[in-house]
């Protein structure tokens, strides 16, 4: 072999090298960019305080695509689940604070509604209904496998999965913390809501025993009274 030749496929093998790097360093970057933009993402979603969601900036991120080729179908999907998931929460939080519930234990609707109370009754056990059924979706939405399904089925390649699978979402001391957080939040509401259940009951059987007198709820015996009113203050 001359030394023309050798040179020629020195020359072959740095091009070579140095396009493998290349790709190596681009498709590094790019990973890093698709984890960093669902990590921003869920730190909106997950980590903001409910009554400050950026909402702005969670939907536009929802809209926009930062990368490119197979890296935006791992993005699109990952932000799809995301999706879903926000709405959920969204959801929750909007029968959580329904402003009915706040008007529950009022004379107001004492009035409106007792002494039988059967509107509020079934109000309360739709909305303790509904909520037990939104957090099953909600915990469903945590598994592994439910995850997974959003991107199992776009046909590429594994090292893309792999990136889905490394997501801040997908990661188990995430999905854990998240089961643990939508579990107590539904199990305070149930018992919120319990409680509420627990006083009108106690007004029905009692319901020949008290009376509205100026804005107030008064019992013919103090015992009822401070029965009633030891309920009231274990809800709040």
């Amino acid at each position: 072999m001359n030394k023309s030749v050798k040179i020629f496929l020195n020359i072959v093998i740095i091009i070579l090298l140095g396009l493998v790097a290349f790709l190596v360093i681009r498709n590094f970057m790019t990973d890093g960019k698709v984890q960093r933009e669902i990590k921003e993402l869920y730190d909106l979603i997950y980590n903001s305080d409910e009554d400050t969601y950026d909402l702005e900036t969670i939907y536009s991120k929802f809209d926009n695509v930062v990368s490119n080729d197979g890296y935006a179908i791992v993005e699109i999907v990952a932000k799809n689940y995301l999706s879903d998931v926000f709405d959920k929460i969204l959801e929750l939080e909007d029968i959580i604070n329904d402003e009915r519930l706040n008007n529950i234990l009022t004379v107001v609707n004492y009035e409106d509604d007792g002494p039988d109370f059967k509107n509020t009754k079934e109000y309360l056990t739709e909305t303790k209904q509904k909520v037990l059924n939104l957090e099953a979706s909600m915990l469903d939405d945590l598994e592994v496998n439910t995850i997974m399904s959003y991107i199992i089925n776009e046909d590429l390649e594994e090292s893309y999965i792999d990136l889905y699978g490394s997501l801040e979402f997908a990661k188990e001391s995430n999905i854990n913390k998240n089961k643990e957080n939508i579990e107590n939040v539904v199990d305070s509401f149930v018992n919120e809501i319990e409680g509420m259940e627990s006083v009108l009951d106690f007004l029905i059987e009692n319901k020949n025993e008290w009376e509205i007198n100026d804005d107030m709820i008064i019992f013919d015996d103090t015992t009822l009274s401070n029965e009633y009113n030891d309920m009231i203050s274990s809800i709040r």
